[in-house]
């Protein structure tokens, strides 16, 4: 076991570095810059209290979604990825940010039985007690590799480690460094990936991070792992300061692709290397965004990071890079997004959006995650607040999938089983995490995210065979519960919308009442597809006062109340 640094910075010591750079102890994420990069690893979850908040369930015929952490502490668990081993599908790793313990470490969890039962523990602390931001890959033989930021406080140093697992996630060795305790800076937001492709460089491990120097001064960097005690020295990618979160990604031929945010305008920023990590090129604009990092309902922080990943089966689309990606223009809410090249990254398509809820209803996606399977399929998951429209909180974990390369997306199915409220067992919802995961296997998914319906954040997971799930002709599996949604706004001048969903198609009715039970208006009278509908009311023929709007769709009956106030 290596020894335990303490190192102080000459002149200008951590803490006051991190003054500039992190809010203060739980703090709200609206204190944040966003038009700023900013590192919240190290913003910690206290005062967490238990929610009696319990989400309104939606059931499926089908789906089972799973509890992967066994911890009774009502404390937070969030960030996920998971991995699945080339050698046994079956095999299933995953790792998070888990505060069991009252402050931040790694969970990791894994399954032989294709994820349906999961054991899980702490990452072990070999350099510094506190652990975040995780991240997994694993390569050809089976072997997983969990990438780790490791600090003990703001005024002490920090580095990035490389957990090995040469037993299916059982058991870990001791880490392996990527960089540790450099002077005046803070390394943050870290992913690794691995070299599947059998080429020259199969094996490699590449880092990509995002490093704080003092000043505010930010910069993409990436350490290559070729075998040894350590990585190599890091190589600078970005070409400009004010960048944060990088993704890497390696190619069909092995090339290493890099992307990332750029605050000072804002886009997601592209290079590659052709020599394994060794050197890199100019950068290139992947995608125009609207937004960098943003807040949304329920102080809840995201980011239009590049969820991205390569084609490197031998099909069709090999070579194909693609990237999925959170934005608002032109929507006034946020939106998933999806790009690709078929160049190698040279060039990229036009943006299309993934989420097919109805556009302009003022529900956020967010937190997207892409994957490519060993067929060349490419699976998108994303959190969805489709189904709590007029409050936008509530969220569900959405899906789709492409089998032409990216040409075109199966319609959304939805994945959890009971929508959640994110705010949920935090008294700092920005911390729900910045990220989920999914890995894919012949046609089963196994997506990870953050769950609240215990009242607390939890990792759950779900195994859906999306080959009939969600057939290529388009086929959904949708719920079997009607719903009929609070109207937005409300209280409301003049107009209002009013959503509903139908599990199948059926002759569905709308009508509003006044207080005296008189009908005033039949807003609808049709037979209506499988889905979500959205009708306005304009009710500026009525007085102002409480009315009634009811919803009969066959055996089905709801009502509502809403408030018209001129």
């Amino acid at each position: 076991m290596s020894m335990k640094l303490t190192v102080r910075l000459t002149g200008i010591t951590v803490a006051s570095l991190l003054m500039l750079l992190l809010l203060p102890t739980g703090a709200v994420a609206g204190k944040i810059d966003l038009s700023k990069p900013f590192p919240l690893v190290l913003l910690e979850q206290e005062g967490i209290e238990e929610n009696p908040f319990k989400p309104y369930i939606n059931p499926y015929d089908s789906l089972v979604n799973i509890k992967i952490n066994s911890d009774a502490s009502g404390q937070v668990q969030n960030e996920e990825q998971v991995a699945h081993n080339r050698t046994n599908p079956d095999n299933l790793v995953a790792v998070w940010r888990d505060f069991r313990l009252g402050y931040r470490r790694i969970g990791v969890g894994y399954s032989f039985d294709g994820g349906s039962t999961w054991s899980d523990t702490l990452m072990h602390p070999w350099y510094y007690y506190r652990h975040s931001d995780p991240g997994i890959t694993v390569d050809r033989f089976g072997n997983f590799y969990a990438c780790i930021l490791s600090f003990e406080s703001t005024d002490e140093p920090n580095g990035l480690f490389i957990y090995p697992s040469y037993d299916s996630g059982v058991t870990w060795e001791e880490p392996i460094t990527v960089v540790d305790s450099v002077e005046n800076a803070f390394e943050d937001k870290q992913l690794v990936a691995c070299d599947r492709t059998g080429a020259a460089f199969d094996g490699n491990l590449y880092v990509s991070w995002t490093r704080f120097w003092y000043g505010y001064y930010t910069e993409i960097l990436l350490c290559r792992y070729t075998g040894g005690a350590r990585f190599e020295d890091p190589v600078l990618i970005s070409d400009d300061p004010g960048v944060q979160w990088s993704v890497p990604v390696v190619g069909a031929d092995g090339e290493v692709y890099v992307a990332w945010l750029w605050y000072d305008v804002p886009m997601i920023r592209f290079d590659k290397s052709v020599d394994g990590g060794q050197t890199f090129g100019d950068d290139q604009v992947l995608a125009y965004t609207t937004v960098t990092s943003d807040e949304i309902n329920g102080g809840i922080l995201v980011f239009a990071f590049p969820a991205m990943d390569a084609d490197i089966t031998g099909g069709p689309h090999h070579g194909n890079i693609y990237c999925a990606y959170m934005d608002r223009h032109p929507y006034f809410d946020t939106n998933i997004f999806f790009t690709r090249s078929t160049n190698r990254g040279d060039a990229w398509s036009d943006a299309i959006r993934l989420n097919d809820d109805d556009i302009y209803n003022e529900c956020d996606q967010f937190h997207p995650w892409l994957y490519v399977d060993e067929q060349g399929v490419i699976h998108v998951i994303f959190y969805d607040r489709r189904n709590d429209e007029g409050r936008n909180l509530w969220m569900d974990l959405y899906y789709t999938k492409s089998t032409d390369g990216g040409e075109t997306f199966s319609p959304n199915m939805r994945i959890t089983t009971e929508s959640c409220d994110p705010t949920a067992g935090t008294i700092t919802a920005g911390l729900i995490g910045e990220y989920i995961g999914l890995t894919v296997h012949d046609n089963i998914i196994h997506p990870v995210w953050t769950d609240t319906r215990e009242g607390n954040q939890d990792v759950y997971t779900a195994t859906i065979d999306v080959s009939t799930g969600v057939g290529d002709q388009g086929e959904v599996s949708l719920p079997t519960g009607f719903a009929l949604h609070q109207n937005y706004p409300n209280p409301f001048n003049s107009s209002t919308s009013i959503s509903f969903r139908v599990p199948t198609a059926s002759e569905v009715t709308l009508e509003v009442y006044n207080p005296l039970g008189q009908n005033v208006a039949t807003l609808l009278n049709a037979i209506q597809k499988p889905g979500i509908t959205k009708v306005t009311w304009d009710s500026s023929n009525q007085p102002s006062g409480i009315y009634f709007y009811k919803l009969t769709a066959g055996d089905f009956s709801t009502a509502r109340r809403m408030i018209l106030l001129k």
